[in-house]
């Protein structure tokens, strides 16, 4: 294995990860041959190669100050290593697809991100991860795409509040005023005494214009939240102004 990173780096900004772990020898040798192992196997060896990268690091950077020789780094980003020996591994698959998307392969890097919300539910934080890629998408004002993560998931987890909270934020974003209301009025049913998605729910509906249930929601955010958490209270302020504006 060859010793320059930069020039792995280099090569998977050029190609898409898909063509990469079919067409280069190395990832694709790889691949197969993970694929004969069981299951338990290729996830600690992902695991191994997406966790050991900073300890290696280290380790080679204590050599070279005392003067030894280190073990040389990887061709390959760990987590493009890691998702060639296990295409299930979620962290990888989040890196990987965050990659795709950062150098402008975006259909890519939805494909990616999709995969998370046809794993099991019992894969390890499954829905910090696939929450982590919404964040991802949010911050980079692609709400439409972060949507359609969030719808995918909540088809696949139902009963997640995560998921329907991320539909909502980013439905409200698109301007899209009453579906984020019915998204939240969802997981109100699923968490009735959660002051975080009370406020949601009543910052929603004061974004819809429905001032009187807005105020309904917030006062019981109000009456449930520590007195640390201001969201429902700045909320209820920006209420009456409203009001007062509109002459309600």
């Amino acid at each position: 294995m060859a010793n320059s990173k930069s020039d792995g780096n280099k090569k998977f900004q050029k190609l898409p990860f898909s063509t990469l772990v079919k067409k280069d020898k190395e990832l694709s040798g790889i691949r197969r041959e993970y694929a004969l192992k069981s299951k338990s196997e290729r996830r600690g060896a992902a695991d191994w190669e997406y966790h050991s990268e900073i300890a290696n690091d280290l380790f080679n950077d204590a050599l070279a100050k005392a003067g030894g020789e280190g073990f040389g780094r990887s061709y390959w980003p760990a987590a493009v290593l890691s998702l060639a020996i296990d295409p299930l591994y979620a962290p990888a698959i989040l890196t990987v697809g965050s990659i795709e998307y950062q150098v402008g392969r975006i259909e890519e890097a939805m494909n990616l991100f999709l995969t998370l919300t046809k794993l099991p539910e019992d894969e390890e934080e499954l829905s910090t991860i696939i929450d982590k890629a919404g964040d991802f998408l949010i911050d980079n004002d692609d709400f439409e795409n972060a949507l359609n993560l969030y719808t995918a998931a909540e088809k696949t987890f139902p009963n997640n509040t995560l998921y329907l909270v991320g539909s909502g934020y980013c439905l409200g974003k698109l301007g899209r005023y009453m579906d984020s209301v019915k998204k939240y009025r969802c997981v109100i049913v699923l968490e009735p005494n959660n002051y975080k998605h009370l406020n949601d729910l009543g910052y929603s509906l004061l974004e819809a214009g429905k001032f009187d249930e807005c105020e309904q929601y917030l006062k019981k955010s109000i009456s449930l939240a520590p007195k640390d958490y201001e969201f429902p209270h700045n909320n209820h302020i920006e209420l009456r102004r409203m009001k007062a504006e509109n002459k309600i």
